[in-house]
């Protein structure tokens, strides 16, 4: 009778992914990667600083003489109303871990803000920006 004495005892998948979820977690390229996946997964599409700004400033008709940008500001300190919905979806984003930096982004002719706010985040690790919500300050304003 012969015993096999160098068998090898496979871990079930689950631990096995498990694990290398944990290991992944631990090394900064692949946790950006991961965060990326996951918040174009969960928020759509995700855009450079330069790109949010110019969609934003779209949102806005052409005026002649009038230059259309986008005015950032952190969250923390937009003093405009924002509506229960916009902050649920903020808050969902903020406890999601995925997000370093969140501002209220609002069109504007050069300096003269006008209605629409948008919420973006920043995607931690990354110079990508996802839309975390929208709304029509005009519509909060009349409520």
């Amino acid at each position: 009778m012969t015993i096999q004495t160098n068998a090898t005892i496979q871990p079930p998948a689950a631990d096995t992914a498990a694990r290398a979820q944990e290991i992944r977690r631990r090394l900064p390229g692949q946790a950006r990667r991961q965060r990326l996946d996951t918040a174009r997964l969960e928020y759509g599409p995700l855009y450079s600083l330069a790109e949010i700004q110019q969609r934003v400033a779209q949102t806005l008709h052409q005026k002649v003489g009038f230059i259309r940008r986008a005015v950032f500001e952190p969250i923390e300190s937009y003093q405009g109303p924002i509506p229960a919905e916009a902050l649920l979806k903020y808050d969902a984003a903020v406890q999601s871990g995925l997000f370093s930096a969140f501002s209220v982004v609002t069109p504007a002719y050069f300096s003269q803000k006008q209605v629409d706010p948008w919420i973006v985040a920043q995607v931690d690790g990354a110079e990508l920006y996802a839309v975390i919500a929208q709304w029509d300050a005009a519509e909060e304003l009349g409520r």
